[in-house]
């Protein structure tokens, strides 16, 4: 049976990494927690199957993550993965161990698959888009509800969800577009400095506008005097 090891290097070649590459379990990484230079990767919902150690009881498990910790030295041409898979606990012994899960060779494969585009992309700047990542195959019916009190990935905070992008975008969209509204034409966009208002008419173009209507206001007056004139002297 191959090893997380055999099956990483077999997609490293896969995929035309030129550079080499090692892969270590590491069970000290943490979330968000980087050494400088070094990215991170995470493996959420793979399928494993647990064994507990002291009364061999058996159980399968829809929510495993997998952490990855990864590094290109450019000076030394390779780069480095750390992995960290998150353990669960039996719910059956009183004092139970946290146990190791077991995977198919078909999801390592898709797993390590994942980890080697999010190589590509973090350390080679390939692009690489989220339908591109492969999804984990569950070959075992799950009892029962995910038991966040027996794993190790719950009591850490791993196993919550990030919230997603597109949501917070839009969210922030939102919130521009409600202090940003237009009325009547005029931007009412809050400022710090100054405040917008609508400008006022001059003083000379009022005098102006009065001077238009006072002399329309002769000339139909002179129309009707003269109307007036001539009916007059008939």
């Amino acid at each position: 049976m191959k090893t997380w090891k055999d099956i990483f290097m077999e997609k490293v070649k896969e995929m035309h990494v030129t550079e080499p590459w090692i892969l270590q379990e590491d069970n000290t990484i943490q979330v968000n927690i980087l050494k400088p230079g070094w990215k991170e990767f995470m493996q959420r919902r793979a399928f494993g199957r647990f064994q507990c150690s002291q009364c061999w009881h058996k159980w399968s498990s829809a929510k495993v993550h997998i952490l990855f910790h990864m590094h290109r030295s450019r000076r030394q041409c390779q780069g480095a993965v750390r992995m960290r898979v998150f353990r669960q606990a039996c719910r059956q012994c009183p004092d139970p161990q946290l146990e190791e899960p077991d995977f198919s060779q078909e999801n390592m494969a898709r797993i390590l698959n994942n980890l080697v585009l999010k190589i590509l992309q973090e350390c080679y700047h390939v692009p690489v888009q989220p339908s591109d990542l492969v999804e984990v195959v569950v070959d075992a019916p799950v009892a029962g509800p995910h038991d966040s009190a027996r794993c190790e990935g719950c009591q850490l905070g791993v196993c919550r969800e990030p919230r997603p992008a597109q949501a917070s975008a839009a969210s922030t969209r939102v919130k521009k577009a409600s202090t940003h509204r237009i009325w009547r034409g005029w931007d009412l966009t809050p400022q710090a400095t100054q405040t917008c208002c609508p400008p006022s008419f001059s003083s000379t173009s009022l005098w102006k506008r009065y001077c238009c209507i006072g002399g329309c206001l002769l000339c139909v007056l002179a129309v009707l005097l003269f109307v007036l004139l001539y009916f007059t002297n008939k």
